[in-house]
């Protein structure tokens, strides 16, 4: 086990001895976990509020002047919004139709083809590895939560298996360009 992935199972380990945590403490961190999670992932694709404008947004229901646009507001709301229904179903499985929910949920008010998989080939800027193409993307997603479920029964650590889940997802591409559900 490399020394990132001890020191995270070390500290799920001090995180269990916790529990159960009171309904304050876990509201708390469900809170700070959206705002972070949130603003980093709106970030990475562009969105240029910041963490402050995030929290207004998110806690305050403030809309942000000075050029910021819908579009970024939807981002922090719907990313929200998709991070709550991820933690309504939250039981180790998932199934295609929350992958394509999820997508919805994101794209909600953004884009036409939200929950939507792509009909059109596309290129990663700067990476050589190439995506699924287009017209094998659904067997390609059966193939994906076939592998999910099946490292679920071999107990893998839950984090190689998150990591490998999002680098397989994301190398698929399933969805428009900086429109990934289970990514960024």
């Amino acid at each position: 086990m490399n020394e990132a992935l001890a020191k995270a199972t070390n500290l799920k380990e001090v995180l269990d001895k916790k529990r159960p945590m009171n309904l304050n403490t876990l509201h708390s961190l469900q809170k700070d976990y959206i705002l972070r999670s949130t603003y980093h992932s709106n970030a990475i694709e562009g969105n240029t509020l910041t963490l402050n404008e995030t929290k207004a947004i998110l806690e305050d229901g403030i809309t942000i002047g000075g050029g910021k646009s819908l579009r970024e507001h939807l981002e922090v709301i719907n990313h929200r919004d998709a991070i709550l229904y991820m933690e309504s179903i939250t039981n180790n499985q998932i199934s295609e139709r929350d992958i394509r929910y999820l997508h919805a949920i994101i794209l909600r008010g953004i884009h036409e083809s939200a929950g939507s998989y792509r009909n059109d080939e596309v290129l990663i800027q700067g990476a050589s590895q190439k995506v699924t193409p287009s017209y094998l993307i659904k067997e390609h997603m059966s193939d994906l939560l076939d592998w999910y479920e099946t490292s679920i029964a071999h107990a893998e650590n839950p984090i190689v298996r998150a990591a490998m889940l999002h680098s397989k997802f994301v190398n698929m591409h399933p969805f428009l360009d900086g429109m990934d559900a289970l990514g960024a």
